[in-house]
């Protein structure tokens, strides 16, 4: 009875980044610490069967700011749900971490990297050169965008700088940094790039799925994004917010 007593009270104190590698280590993952540029990033990878086509998951922002006023020490997040996503799904995939994250304070790490610069071009071009490391050693010859929240927006960068993109899918991404963050009365997010004022192409399939009931990344935040890219397929669902129900229902939405 102590043991157990003990192993909950130790569980609990674990590091958010030691929840989600135990996690991962049960869903059968494998754990790689990638280059980008200057930063190192955490990878959970899973190979299904014989696919020239990967689908890559990005996670939302975490915790970068504590009570909204001092940046976190540590913003990793404490409910990966782009992770629990790629568990419910099916095919080769996989999950990569933002610069910083992850216990993984690299020299050019600072609080700035996930709070005000947290979409900045720094941090999307060391993700973008990690995919393309672990495409091109998966064999990849295609690639499918999959982010949750800040991790939408971050998908929709990405896919810009990224050859051979498939396509992009987003659950309850803020598209618009700047409606969002006017929204809500949070600083603007200084260094950080706009997928909203965008003048690149998209040629990709994209659709961003929307929770008619997300307060966090209320729908009428995005207009602009769809207004400049008008062929961007936007689903809203009746009774989602910004958590509900999307790993409940990943399997069936993920063919959206």
């Amino acid at each position: 009875m102590l043991f157990v007593i003990v192993s909950i009270a130790l569980a609990a104190c674990a590091s958010p980044t030691a929840r989600i590698d135990a996690a991962a280590q049960r869903a059968g993952l494998t754990r790689e610490i990638v280059l980008g540029t200057s930063f190192r990033h955490v990878v959970y990878t899973r190979s299904g069967a014989s696919s020239g086509t990967w689908t890559v998951y990005l996670e939302s922002d975490g915790l970068p700011w504590v009570n909204g006023r001092a940046p976190a020490s540590d913003p990793t997040s404490r409910d990966p749900l782009a992770l629990q996503l790629m568990m419910r799904s099916s095919g080769p995939a996989m999950y990569v971490s933002r610069p910083c994250y992850h216990e993984l304070m690299d020299a050019g790490c600072s609080w700035q990297s996930w709070t005000l610069a947290r979409y900045s071009q720094a941090i999307v071009d060391s993700m973008v050169r990690a995919i393309q490391t672990q495409l091109h050693a998966k064999n990849a010859t295609r690639v499918r965008l999959v982010g949750y929240s800040g991790g939408g927006a971050l998908a929709v960068l990405i896919a810009e700088r990224l050859a051979n993109v498939d396509a992009v899918l987003t659950i309850g991404a803020n598209l618009d940094i700047d409606a969002w963050t006017r929204h809500h009365g949070y600083l603007p997010l200084d260094g950080s790039v706009n997928p909203a004022r965008s003048t690149l192409a998209h040629p990709w399939r994209e659709t961003h799925l929307q929770g008619a009931n997300d307060t966090v990344v209320p729908g009428a935040t995005t207009h602009a994004y769809f207004e400049r890219y008008p062929h961007a397929r936007r689903v809203t669902l009746d009774a989602y917010d910004h958590v509900c129900c999307w790993v409940r229902d990943w399997p069936e939405l993920e063919t959206e």
